[in-house]
């Protein structure tokens, strides 16, 4: 029993042996032939895939969500603090009536609410002149100028055009899923004068949109605080109107300055792509940058009216707006999205 055992193992070795050699045999007889296409095939379906199918429109319901869920709970917060301050106003006004004079305990009542209502509003501004503003104006110009360099590429052909479409929708893509902190940096880079004219074109229509629709907005928030702050401190009912007067100039002026530094910026960024050919080692692109940058830090913050008199000790209106944006980022807990 154990010789046919131990023969078959010989066969079955002998057998592996033979087919081993037979197979490093035709091993090396067979051409060797590089490999290189795989790579190349590889590295080019990366290139092509950084952008998923419906990345864009993916990236775009995304940043919705994201902006809201910075923006809505300030909004609620807005149009709950009115609500919840109304309701202890009988309390405010029989404590600052113990001052003996009536209109100071009219106006400390009326603070009360505006004063935190006014509160609530300009972070809720600032948070969305700060962020949404910034992010959505630039991934749109970047859209825009990716869009307008498809026509100049098809001076080269089908390949030229397709890799314009890749590039649109890279930097498209990329802009979409920037990180979301507040006054992020432009990334939109104009070449020529027609594309200098689009983006500036857009920012003017940006700063109408805007900063100077949140001044406009912050202006209905401030004037009838500032109103009721100055007939709580003075208990004089003509400097109070005129308090209200002098804050409700002020958003209007804010509005102006604003659109009309917009337009100034454009004429000029316009002007300077236009004007005579530059070095071959210069381009535009970086004064549009700076310029728009400059720009929309300057005048996304509207600053707060002046107040005439001290405010009542009932009325407590301060607010940290400078770090108002990153608190609600750091609350929100939410990074650069991104769409797989």
């Amino acid at each position: 029993m154990r010789i046919p055992t131990c023969l078959r193992a010989r066969v079955a070795a002998t057998g592996i042996a033979v087919a081993g050699i037979v197979a490093l045999a035709a091993a090396s007889l067979a051409p060797v032939t590089p490999s290189l296409s795989p790579p190349t095939v590889a590295r080019e379906v990366r290139l092509t895939a950084t952008v998923p199918l419906g990345g864009l429109i993916t990236s775009f319901l995304g940043n919705q969500v994201i902006y809201c869920s910075l923006i809505c709970p300030l909004l609620v917060e807005t149009a709950v603090t009115p609500l919840v301050t109304t309701l202890q106003t009988p309390g405010t006004f029989l404590a600052a009536l113990q001052s003996g004079n009536l209109l100071k305990a009219i106006g400390a009542t009326a603070a009360s609410v505006t004063g935190p209502t006014n509160a609530a509003a300009e972070q809720a501004i600032l948070v969305d002149s700060e962020i949404p503003a910034q992010r959505a104006l630039n991934a749109f110009e970047v859209g825009v100028v990716g869009l307008l360099n498809i026509v100049p590429a098809a001076a080269g052909g089908l390949p030229g055009i397709i890799t314009a479409i890749q590039t649109f929708r890279q930097d498209t893509f990329t802009a979409l899923n920037a990180p979301v902190v507040p006054n992020p940096p432009p990334t939109v880079m104009p070449h020529g004068v027609v594309q200098v004219a689009v983006v500036s074109a857009i920012n003017v229509v940006a700063a109408v949109i805007f900063p100077g629709f949140n001044a406009i907005l912050s202006g209905a928030f401030e004037t009838p605080n500032a109103i009721a702050q100055e007939l709580a401190a003075t208990g004089n009912p003509v400097l109070a109107v005129g308090a209200g007067v002098k804050t409700a100039a002020g958003a209007v002026t804010s509005f102006v300055t604003v659109i009309a530094n917009s337009v100034v910026t454009a004429a000029g960024n316009i002007g300077a792509a236009s004007g005579p050919a530059l070095p071959a080692n210069r381009t535009i692109t970086p004064t549009i940058t700076r310029t728009i940058k400059v720009q929309k830090s300057a005048t996304t913050t509207t600053p707060a009216p002046a107040k005439v008199g001290s405010p009542h000790p009932l009325v407590t209106t301060t607010t940290n707006h400078a770090n108002a944006a990153r608190s609600v980022v750091k609350k929100a807990s939410v990074g650069p999205h991104r769409t797989g």
